[in-house]
């Protein structure tokens, strides 16, 4: 069951959950690129935060790898408080709409995506990189109505929003680069075409996607859309109460939910440094992970309660625990993008091939890039492909230190929101 249908009976219960900002964030859909897929799912969406005072302008945020539009909401509740005029849109991109979200209305939604079928969207196979800049075009003209348009990615978000800046470059006002940098991976044509052998194996070529002898969405490491969609269904129950007992199955241990859905995620336990947030520590009796310490990093694991269940518990680190769980506790749209397409990631690693007129520029406003301390890119020398790709573009690199690449984006503190107000800021007074 696709998603658009399902969004107005489920607004009303989204808008009450919202933590922390008083407003009233609207979600709605903008017609996308025309493919064979039809116009019912040629549309983007946007969960949008509105100005607080007159209108200066619109800041598009742009998610990563699997990431959807509640990536964002956490800072851009704080930041149009801390820049006001400026709204922010938090966009999800086409493949969002294909999420089945009727079971976060039910009152257990675990068990819904327990045994949640996985559709066939064959069509996915063609939504690329070609596909997704025409929506983010589409996405920005609308938002060019209300004034000047300033487009922030957040990690492989920001190598999209990077190629849209040299793609359509002229039709922005600012680009903003969060933990991300146009240049992330690179695949060479052969590869792009047969596919290649990865560190962590065979990675699929376009053959492989267009024959059918590869899911046309990303289905590995155990980030495929039924595990997603657990994952949001689990972070989604413990939002809403965090302290009652895990349901089986959440965790190999007895928990209460904030517990279960955490320790996944917090970057104590997580095999996935790029995907996990520093939220605290589970109250437990704790070991090292043996995979973690194979892989070079020290990871801990959790061997059982040291009284009757798991608790979690919030040391002050970068991101609130609550808070974070309670950015899924939102029916409409969430964290993840069940079915992110694997031609996009295929694309804009060989975007040169896909699109070979794209060239490097000089933009007509500087480029803002900040990177996590304990990120993705922590060092100035990371975003030296936004050099390459923008040359005489000035470039302002700001490394947040003690962050992770999702701190950045839900850390209680609000530490990029300064430099993007200073940014915003910078542009208005170089163009009035």
């Amino acid at each position: 069951m696709l998603r658009w249908p399902f969004l107005v009976a489920c607004l009303g219960l989204a808008l009450a959950q919202s933590p922390r900002w008083s407003g009233a964030p609207d979600y709605f859909a903008v017609p996308g690129s025309p493919t064979p897929a039809g116009s019912r799912l040629d549309r983007s969406y946007v969960l949008s935060f509105p100005a607080q005072g007159a209108p200066k302008g619109t800041l598009i945020m742009v998610p990563g790898f699997l990431g959807g539009a509640t990536n964002f909401e956490a800072l851009a509740r704080r930041l149009v408080l801390a820049a006001p005029g400026w709204t922010v849109w938090a966009w999800d991109r086409r493949a969002n709409g294909l999420e089945d979200r009727q079971g976060f209305a039910l009152p257990d939604p675990w068990a819904y995506y327990q045994d949640y079928r996985l559709p066939d969207f064959p069509f996915l196979k063609e939504w690329g990189l070609r596909v997704h800049l025409e929506d983010l075009e589409q996405l920005v003209e609308q938002a060019r109505r209300e004034g000047p348009v300033v487009l922030a990615g957040h990690s492989l978000g920001a190598s999209l929003a990077a190629l849209f800046a040299l793609y359509r470059g002229e039709r922005l006002d600012g680009l903003i680069l969060l933990d991300g940098a146009p240049r992330l991976l690179a695949v060479d044509p052969r590869a792009y075409l047969e596919g290649a052998q990865g560190p962590f194996g065979r990675l699929p070529g376009l053959n492989d996607l267009l024959s059918g002898r590869t899911p046309p969405y990303v289905a590995a490491f155990g980030l495929g859309p039924a595990a997603l969609a657990q994952a949001e269904a689990q972070a989604f129950m413990a939002g809403l109460a965090p302290e009652a007992d895990a349901p089986p199955g959440w965790a190999p241990f007895r928990s209460s939910r904030l517990a279960a859905a955490l320790y996944r995620v917090d970057e104590r336990y997580s095999l996935l440094p790029i995907f996990s947030v520093s939220a605290g520590q589970a109250v437990a009796r704790e070991g090292l992970s043996l995979l973690g310490l194979a892989l070079g990093r020290l990871v801990y694991t959790i061997r059982g309660p040291r009284g009757g269940r798991v608790e979690w518990r919030d040391t002050g680190e970068a991101t609130d625990p609550l808070e974070f769980v309670r950015l899924y506790a939102n029916p409409i749209t969430g964290f993840s993008e069940w079915f992110f397409p694997y031609r996009l990631a295929l694309d804009i690693a060989a975007f040169e091939v896909v699109l070979p007129d794209l060239r490097p520029r000089r933009l007509p406003y500087p480029v803002l890039a900040l990177g996590a301390g304990r990120g993705l890119l922590p060092r100035n020398e990371d975003f030296a492909s936004a050099r390459a790709f923008f040359p005489e573009t000035p470039l302002e690199v700001n490394i947040l230190e003690g962050l992770t690449h999702l701190d950045l984006l839900t850390n209680r503190h609000g530490a990029a929101i300064g430099p993007i107000r200073n940014y915003l800021e910078g542009l208005q007074r170089a163009h009035p």
